[in-house]
């Protein structure tokens, strides 16, 4: 689901090894919260598939990699049919 401001922060990993996506969610992420957790796993989801759904992936390289997913709809039963088709069309990969 997108924040409030429907600005869904994603990076870009397209190329990475899996063992650099995690240093990334755990710096970049993990290390931003208020309260610290475990990074379990990241869905990876194409390009294709965000704009399929009629979302645009906005890059803005600060930090390095970040993006945005934009062009949410205001309703949330709309976002949440939105949210659903993405998190379907994307593979779950769970930290070993």
């Amino acid at each position: 689901m997108p924040p409030p401001d429907l600005r869904l922060s994603v990076f870009r990993t397209d190329g990475l090894t899996l063992e650099k996506v995690w240093e990334i969610g755990n710096r970049e992420v993990i290390n931003f919260m208020a309260q610290p957790k475990e990074l379990y796993g990241v869905a990876d989801i194409k390009v294709s598939q965000v704009k399929k759904v009629n979302l645009e992936v906005d890059p803005n390289d600060n930090p390095p990699r970040h993006a945005n997913i934009i062009g949410w709809p205001p309703e949330k039963p709309r976002q949440m049919l939105i949210a659903t088709e993405l998190a379907a069309a994307a593979k779950l990969v769970l930290r070993a």
